[in-house]
């Protein structure tokens, strides 16, 4: 099964395209875009104080189960939320990718780390798409809701060593084993070949992270 993690933030109407089948948990504010988008989480979590209060009495008069937090807590709802997502299976993080770049980062982070655990977890808000990489690993990225407008960004996450083997397919500048390093832009703002609607991405070592938006956004 998959699941969503719906968070608060600027999400807009094309977030909803993101759910599809699966179990949806609802961080915070993240309970008012389901509600506005026709949306019944199996599970509300956080600590509500950013949820509207028409949200919380509906949700309150709803069967929707509630975990409820202290508003002073060392975890964010996001965080809190993806603790309730079952180890092993498929995680997208339906959340905001601008906005407060504090929790736009906290999440990148976030998710990395889980990746780099073995979670299959992925970052959309239906304008742009994060997937991560670690260790020996791939990815597949379709490109349709895009069309030929496609941003493509390989973003290595770890000053601690290189990414190494980086090759690509399906993208206007390929790489073929190569060496990418944190704090260096070669490998930003790429995009697909001409007709090219899916691309693939693997590595050999390290982590990163690879970002795809519309490059009019």
């Amino acid at each position: 099964m998959r699941y969503y993690v719906v968070t608060g933030g600027p999400l807009t109407s094309k977030a909803a395209e993101v759910i599809k089948d699966g179990a949806i948990i609802a961080a915070d504010k993240g309970i008012d875009f389901c509600f506005e988008h026709g949306f019944t989480p199996s599970l509300a979590v956080g600590d509500m104080d950013s949820i509207s209060p028409s949200g919380l009495e509906r949700l309150n008069s709803s069967e929707i189960p509630v975990k409820t937090f202290p508003v002073e807590k060392d975890m964010t709802d996001t965080e809190l939320a993806i603790s309730f997502v079952p180890e092993g299976e498929d995680l997208t993080v339906v959340c905001p990718l601008s906005g407060r770049i504090d929790h736009v980062t906290a999440n990148i982070q976030l998710a990395a780390a889980l990746h780099r655990n073995g979670r299959n977890i992925r970052l959309d808000d239906g304008v742009t798409e994060v997937r991560f990489l670690s260790g020996s690993d791939e990815t597949s990225l379709t490109l349709d809701r895009y069309g030929d407008d496609s941003a493509v960004s390989l973003v290595p996450l770890s000053f601690d060593g290189n990414v190494t083997g980086v090759t690509t397919e399906g993208l206007y500048y390929p790489l073929n084993d190569a060496v990418i390093s944190c704090g260096k832009t070669l490998t930003f703002s790429n995009k697909p070949n001409s007709g090219v609607s899916k691309i693939k991405v693997s590595i050999r070592e390290g982590l990163m992270a690879v970002m795809v938006s519309s490059s009019k956004t």
